[in-house]
This record gives structure tokens, sequence and C-alpha cells, in this order.
């Protein structure tokens, strides 16, 4: 019988990967991870910012549409998901539910402060609803630290 060599010079055949090729993959999975997943990071803050900016001007267009339906403002926001109006014969709430704000958390909070335009909003997160002007605001008063990227420094609640 003939002794097979295998590629390294050993009799038998070749099993498995060297420490070498294992050391060479596992470098080039690390240099393309940390290439990669910043911009993935990046994504998770851009959306959370659209989210809340766009969750935002909803609280906005429907405290308009409360106006032209029931000829006043909303006393608070409660009031969008209580009352109910006629929308061709279907009784429906101005809201649903009230969407979340994404920057005081990543799960959301759709707590409601109810101010006037004299106060200060809490920082809490949630919202802040200036009653006396029928404006809706992001209740946080902190400016953005640099993990929220272009928007770092901007101060949620002047949106």
């Amino acid at each position: 019988m003939k002794n097979i060599l295998s590629e390294h010079g050993r009799p038998g055949p070749a099993r498995g990967f060297t420490l070498i090729e294992i050391l060479i993959v596992v470098t080039i999975i690390a240099i393309l991870a940390t290439t990669i997943l910043p911009n993935f990071i990046g994504f998770d803050v851009e959306a959370r910012i659209a989210a809340t900016q766009t969750n935002l001007n909803s609280l906005r267009t429907r405290i308009t549409l409360f106006r032209a339906k029931e000829g006043n403002y909303p006393e608070t926001l409660d009031e969008l998901l209580t009352i109910q109006y006629d929308d061709m014969g279907v009784k429906r709430p101005y809201l649903d539910r009230l969407p979340p704000e994404l920057i005081s958390s990543k799960k959301g909070s759709n707590a409601i402060t109810n101010i006037t335009s004299g106060d200060q909003p809490s920082n809490a997160g949630g919202w802040a609803y200036i009653k006396d002007k029928a404006d809706v605001v992001v209740n946080v008063t902190d400016p953005l630290n640099s993990k929220w990227g272009s928007y770092a420094g901007q101060k949620p609640n002047e949106w």
C-alpha cells in the first residue's frame, strides 16, 4: 500500500484547518464587523428621531382636526382618545392610541404631562401638552448628546 502525503507533508488525509487559517478568518471578520456595525447603530438613532418627529406631527395634526370638528381645542391629549367624531357616518376617536416618543427610551413613552405656556416641560419623557397654546412638544428638555449624531445639541422640546 502506498502512503499518501497530505498537503502538510504528513502521512494521511488532511483534517480541519490550521491555527493560522482560523486566525486569518477571525481577523477578517473582526475588521468587517468594526466597519459595518457603526452604520447599523446610526440607523437606530436616526429611526428613533424620525419616528418621534413623525409622531409629534401626527399629534399636532390631530389637534388641528379636533379644533376643526369640535370648535375648540382639547383640554388634554386624553380627549383625542375619548371624544369621537363623525367620519362619514362612522364614529371614531381622533386617535386610537397615543403614539410613543422614542427619545427618552428605546421602548418609547406615551406619558402625557399637561402644562401651560409659562411652565417648562419636566424632562420626564413622553409628551407635554401646552393647554393654552394647544400645542404638543416632546417632554425632553436636555440637549441630545453625541450618541445622537447630527442631532447632538438639539433640544427635543423645541422641535
